[in-house]
């Protein structure tokens, strides 16, 4: 079962320009879908590049994404909680949660929202249903996708089922025409210290930073990967640097304008 915010319902107040940002990417991935190209990137902050060239089929040249990071108590899950049930007429308006292929809130008081295996059953679950990408249906249908997800399988390889089960089928869909996004909120859950520098190895993850990241490469040109964490967690930025990620080309502080 997908796990979901406390803070659903609660009224939400200003970070506009967030909004925008995030807007801005999906709308840059969209364009590339349309011309056929997945922007590369590469140095500082800024607009993505979109000079690259023709899509492989795979998300290598094309898995950017968004990292949110700010201090503890800054918004960061407010702002995800908005983004997927806006409580403002301007969120419903925007229609970003129209845009939101799956969702995961994790939180460190309660095991089953960092729990691998649940991650993956919780995404299978929201791409099944949203009907976002027809085609997911009839592709998870396959009898080697569904061994990957028995019970007792699914918890002893996560990362198998994570690949089998989602990116796989998703990559030999046909893209939809808009960019959609991928929301995991509190990314640095069960991130331990060193984590960043020393895992690299996409057999054995032990969070859903872990397992997302040592994936990246798998995911679709047309998923934009948006997940939040804290500032103070180092160890999850090395985890989306080091590993050559994308993500931190976009880096925003939730933190720079307080509520």
């Amino acid at each position: 079962m997908a796990q979901t915010s406390l803070l659903q319902g609660k009224r939400f107040y200003c970070r506009e320009w967030v909004f925008h940002k995030i807007q801005h990417c999906l709308q840059e991935k969209t364009n590339n879908l349309v011309a056929g190209t997945s922007g590369t990137l590469g140095g500082s902050s800024g607009p993505p590049n979109t000079g690259g060239g023709p899509s492989s089929g795979t998300g290598k040249s094309g898995s950017w994404g968004v990292l949110l990071v700010g201090g503890p108590g800054s918004g960061k899950t407010a702002l995800c909680t908005e983004l997927i049930w806006p409580s403002a007429p301007q969120g419903a308006h925007r229609g970003l949660h129209q845009l939101c292929l799956a969702f995961h809130f994790c939180r460190a008081e309660d095991a089953d929202t960092v729990c691998l295996s649940g991650f993956v059953r919780g995404l299978v679950a929201q791409i099944r249903g949203g009907g976002l990408v027809p085609q997911y249906e009839e592709k998870i249908r396959d009898p080697v996708v569904q061994s990957a997800l028995q019970p007792g399988e699914c918890e002893r390889n996560p990362s198998e089922a994570f690949k089998r089960c989602v990116l796989l089928p998703l990559l030999s869909c046909k893209p939809p025409a808009q960019a959609l996004f991928l929301l995991v909120d509190s990314v640095d859950e069960g991130v331990k210290a060193g984590d960043g520098e020393s895992r690299s190895s996409s057999s054995s993850p032990r969070s859903i930073g872990e397992l997302l990241a040592a994936h990246h490469e798998l995911l679709p040109p047309w998923l934009l990967l948006i997940c939040s964490g804290r500032r103070q967690n180092k160890n999850i930025t090395k985890l989306f640097t080091d590993l050559k990620i994308q993500i931190p080309r976009t880096v925003w502080s939730v933190d720079m304008i307080r509520l």
